[in-house]
């Protein structure tokens, strides 16, 4: 009788039975002595172990089970670029024409830097985002004055509604802040798809100043001071020059309430891609601007529903378990909001409501930000 071990009939059998025998094996050691025997019987050998042994079942090394907290808290410094423009106008109540826009101001964004912070926090699904941005005193493109003074007065043919003023000057951008807050709820749409619907909140007070530059007036068609030629008209047009003087400062003080949501999917290679689109059902924002070669000061007070939508897209790289890097992309869009007109004299405190006005304001602009983000639990 010929003696074989378990090893050697693993290695003589056919590769289909070795194959099971293998299968067995780490399924449940304590299984392959049957199953030798099995073979042994077949191939008329006697196996060489102690068939009445007791095999002790092979220990499986498992990985600790780590404890997943509830609670989580990240902090994610933050640095970025602003491009776009903000719009101040000025509306007639009731114009002579259909075009009842009276004067309108752009303030360039080109661009602004901004550094800022974000703070994120969550208990199991439900999760509370703040953040603030403040933007770097700067120069920023110009600051653009446009008026049409023919639209108050009526024309026997019903036209002349050109551009009758229009000013340039250099643009300063000298304070903006931003605060946000966000709250919602996360889950998987999918294995690797996370929504994440919420609602926020974002305050923002900008401030400009134009300085220096050049005006050009077109001059009174007639003694009676209307209607005026078009600005450009270099036969009847007043060239003013304001080099090294203030000329227009301009304050905005915004709140927006938000809904919408975020999206994200995990990618290969520790990358998450994510996007979001967000409206806002309110919009209400205080405007303050102070002329200074008239010393008059106005103030707009405006609002609006669904009057303003972001939309976002970013990618993020995990570096290690706790150390993260993103980039997004986020444009915004206010559309025209209109409310009620107030002036003054520069040398009062108190505003008068201009009955015949509406104020008006508008924005606009694109910005990119790169952060880091730690993960404290």
């Amino acid at each position: 009788m010929i003696s074989f071990s378990t090893a050697e009939i693993l290695f003589n059998v056919q590769s289909e039975g070795r194959k099971k025998i293998e299968d067995i094996w780490f399924s449940s050691p304590s299984a392959v002595d049957e199953v030798t025997m099995l073979f042994c019987k077949q191939l008329n050998i006697e196996p060489s172990f102690d068939k009445n042994k007791k095999v002790s079942p092979r220990k499986t090394l498992k990985p600790k089970d780590e404890k997943k907290s509830a609670f989580s808290l990240s902090v994610e410094p933050l640095f970025g670029m602003r491009w776009g423009q903000i719009n101040e106008y000025v509306f007639l109540k009731e114009s002579y024409f259909k075009r009842d826009k009276l004067s309108e101001l752009n303030w360039e964004i080109k661009p602004e830097w901004y550094y800022g912070a974000k703070i994120s926090g969550g208990w199991k699904n439900i999760f509370l985002e703040t953040g603030f941005k403040i933007g770097i005193p700067m120069r920023s493109g110009k600051m653009m004055d446009s008026d049409w003074q023919n639209i108050q007065f009526a024309a026997e043919d019903g036209g002349n509604t050109w551009k009758t003023n229009y000013s340039e000057s250099k643009n300063y951008l000298e304070e903006d802040f931003q605060f946000s807050v966000k709250a919602g709820y996360d889950f998987h749409l999918y294995q690797i798809v996370k929504i994440k619907p919420a609602v926020a909140f974002d305050y923002q007070t900008i401030k400009f100043m134009g300085k220096g530059g050049t005006g050009w007036y077109g001059k009174s068609m007639n003694q009676a001071g209307a209607p005026y030629y078009h600005y450009s008209d270099t036969s009847h047009q007043e060239i003013k020059d304001f080099s090294g003087r203030k000329v227009i400062g301009y304050r905005r003080v915004a709140d927006y309430l938000w809904l919408g949501s975020d999206f994200s999917i995990d990618l290969p290679m520790n990358f998450e891609a994510n996007t979001g689109f967000f409206f806002a059902p309110y919009v209400y924002a205080v405007s303050y601007d102070n002329h200074f070669l008239k010393s008059v000061d106005y103030a707009d007070l405006t609002y609006g529903y669904f009057a303003a939508f972001k939309w976002n897209l970013g990618l993020s790289y995990t570096i290690a378990k706790r150390h993260s890097i993103l980039f997004n992309a986020n444009y915004f869009f206010m559309r025209v909001l209109r409310g009620e007109d107030y002036s003054k004299s520069s040398s009062k405190n108190s505003y008068d409501l201009a009955s015949g006005y509406e104020g008006g304001a508008g924005a606009r602009y694109f910005d990119m930000t790169l952060s880091y983000r730690f993960k404290i639990f």
